[in-house]
């Protein structure tokens, strides 16, 4: 089987055929592109509205069937993940029809006879601390530039899974240009490319009124715009 065809099947699998992901459109190259990878470690993103945090939920779910799965999502602050339209009310718009139970105290979502998804925010360095004593097998980060490298690193050490079952390792991350991590992020995956790489940019979701968001990031300073809207990762700022 080529290597097009293998990819071809392993979507049809974990996505066409998945009940908890029957919200997920399969209009975004970049997002299938993504979630077609296998590896250890893969990075998407650059401009704004490119679908990352779609992307990175779709992922943690695409083994949610699995008993004894295992997916986190993590972002830099309990807002980050609740405000309106986020993630935690993005995952409750995928499952909240399906047979999936939600435990509001542990931001967590558990499928019966299969695997959970849980949410969780690292507000300071020391917060990575709270996962010391977790295992999974996926990992995603939205919004990695709001990170430190060493809480990145550390987490690494929180993926494992039993002998003999057949399910990927994955760390994810997304992010746009800029914030406290926009150096180290931009050397590991886009000077070093560590991994592979998925640049996403605003004509490639076609989910969103582009005129509408275009306007918006026209009234940004130049540096953000560049960073936001064409996901430019080396212009750069004397405080950057």
């Amino acid at each position: 089987v080529d290597h097009a065809e293998s990819k071809r099947r392993f979507l049809d699998v974990t996505i066409d055929k998945n009940p908890y992901l029957t919200h997920f459109k399969r209009t975004n190259g970049k997002q299938l592109a993504f979630l077609a990878l296998t590896g250890r470690e893969a990075f998407y993103g650059g401009a704004a509205g490119g679908g990352k945090s779609i992307a990175l939920l779709a992922a943690a779910l695409q083994f949610i069937q699995v008993p004894g799965y295992s997916a986190l999502i993590i972002r830099r602050t309990y807002a980050d993940l609740s405000r309106a339209g986020a993630l935690l009310d993005r995952a409750a718009e995928w499952l909240s029809q399906t047979d999936a139970k939600y435990d509001s105290q542990r931001h967590r979502w558990s499928i019966p006879d299969g695997g959970i998804l849980e949410f969780a925010y690292l507000a300071t360095e020391t917060d990575k601390y709270n996962l010391q004593s977790t295992e999974y097998q996926y990992v995603g980060w939205d919004e990695l530039t709001h990170f430190e490298e060493s809480q990145y690193l550390y987490l690494f050490s929180r993926m494992r899974r039993l002998a003999g079952v057949d399910i990927p390792l994955r760390m994810r991350s997304a992010s746009n240009p800029g914030g406290i991590g926009h150096q180290w992020v931009r050397k590991r995956f886009i000077v070093d490319k560590v991994c592979p790489f998925v640049p996403a940019k605003l004509d490639d979701n076609p989910e969103l009124d582009h005129a509408s968001y275009r306007g918006g990031l026209a009234m940004l300073p130049a540096v953000e715009r560049m960073r936001l809207e064409h996901g430019d990762w080396d212009i750069a700022t004397e405080s950057s």
